[in-house]
């Protein structure tokens, strides 16, 4: 079992579980209102919507969203708690859509779970399903290395080495806020497909 797969088992048997708390949901309530406006349209991929939570909130700022996991139970999940969102099942190094669709992209601490080989993967097609001129958002984990936390892998990254990919895959970084706590410090970028 590869470390996709792993994740993939982690996150659906983590979908069940009641109560769980998502220790993104800060950057969400932090940053969604800036990312809303900052957008030229309203077509919306949540890359890594999990049970739905940002799908949620993005739709309350009158978003047209779509929600993209690779976790079938956790889009169970989310087609239950969020109606008029459109929720597929797909692979972040494949996404399953065609080119030059959103307005922008929203991944809130989702591209931490692949491998910094699989992160090149997911930008080109984060860029590829992008407007001209689209918004990226995306947080990271700051650290050094890999980590797995509850069975899933988690890839960390120094401020100017993300900063570095993210430039080199075609996007143009307006602002970085370091946000979170010693323990589990984020960075979060916005930035616009040049």
């Amino acid at each position: 079992m590869d470390y996709v797969d792993r994740n993939r088992a982690s996150f659906d048997k983590m979908a069940s579980e009641p109560g769980l708390k998502w220790r993104h949901r800060e950057l969400t309530m932090q940053f969604i209102s800036s990312f809303q406006m900052l957008l030229s349209g309203n077509q919306i991929l949540d890359l890594g919507c999990g049970v739905g939570h940002d799908a949620l909130r993005l739709k309350r700022y009158d978003l047209q969203v779509q929600g993209l996991d690779i976790s079938e139970v956790m889009l169970e999940q989310a087609k239950l708690k969020v109606r008029g969102v459109e929720f597929i099942q797909g692979d972040f190094r494949q996404i399953p859509v065609g080119d030059g669709l959103y307005d922008g992209v929203w991944a809130n601490a989702s591209l931490i779970y692949l491998t910094q080989e699989d992160l090149h993967k997911a930008l080109l097609e984060a860029n590829r399903v992008m407007k001209q001129g689209g918004v990226f958002f995306s947080s990271f984990r700051i650290g050094k290395g890999e980590q797995v936390t509850d069975n899933i892998f988690n890839q960390l990254y120094e401020e100017k080495e993300i900063e570095n990919v993210l430039v080199d895959h075609g996007f143009s970084i307006f602002e970085r806020i370091v946000t979170g706590d010693k323990e589990e410090p984020y960075i979060s970028f916005f930035a616009i497909k040049q």
